[in-house]
């Protein structure tokens, strides 16, 4: 699996996945200064870009990028309930993204707006403006900032605590945390407990440390903050 962090000039933060097996990739949340990297980044190694998923409702800026990036043949994928009209694959919680032989989750994590979700790979947290490397994003439109609290409490804390969170923005120069700083943090701050919130079936977890072995066997990774 090959994985890129690419770092906007206004602090945003967009991800590029690829399976060098089928050629395919995804790129998640891509920004105007973004998309090219990303785009050569995939040009580079022979691949297709099957996806651009998005995290959140996307502001005229974004429209703009997705309607560039419509040439290359990407599907644009988003919460059912999202109001943009240029959605082409709506999902709920729990559904699943297929490219190659990569799977990629979704979970509902409503509050910073009501079509806020997170992508989940591996041991990965995709969290768009949900959840930042230092706390809660900021909500934007129709968000509740409660109802984002519970969705970080009750879907992202419940994660092992290994797992790493992928934020759509840069917060205090940092651009990755993992679920065990946030569990210790909010447990001193917000009376949150430092248990998990929530399990998964086992055959959930197996399926995730599945997924964490095939990446760490992979020579192909990379990881890079422009």
């Amino acid at each position: 699996m090959l994985f890129r962090q690419c770092a906007a000039k206004k602090r945003s933060l967009s991800y590029v996945l690829g399976d060098p097996i089928t050629r395919q990739g995804v790129i998640i949340d891509p920004t105007a200064d973004i998309a090219a990297q990303a785009l050569s980044f995939l040009a580079e190694r022979k691949m297709a870009l099957q996806y651009v998923l998005l995290t959140r409702f996307p502001d005229p800026v974004l429209e703009d990028t997705l309607d560039r990036l419509r040439p290359f043949g990407p599907r644009v994928v988003a919460h059912e309930s999202t109001e943009y009209q240029g959605v082409d694959v709506r999902l709920r919680d729990n559904d699943s993204v297929h490219f190659g032989e990569e799977t990629i989750r979704v979970l509902h994590t409503p509050g910073q707006m009501p079509c806020a979700v997170t992508y989940l790979w591996a041991d990965r947290l995709f969290t768009g403006e949900t959840l930042l490397a230092t706390g809660p994003g900021t909500c934007g439109q129709g968000g509740n900032i409660a109802q984002q609290w519970r969705s970080i409490r009750e879907k992202l804390l419940g994660f092992p605590d290994e797992y790493l969170v992928f934020p759509g923005r840069e917060s205090r120069r940092r651009r990755v945390a993992c679920v065990a700083e946030f569990r210790l943090a909010f447990s001193n701050k917000s009376g949150v407990t430092a248990s998990p919130v929530h399990k998964y079936s086992a055959q959930t977890q197996s399926a995730h440390a599945g997924q964490l072995d095939k990446t760490n066997n992979s020579n192909s990774s990379e990881m890079v903050g422009a």
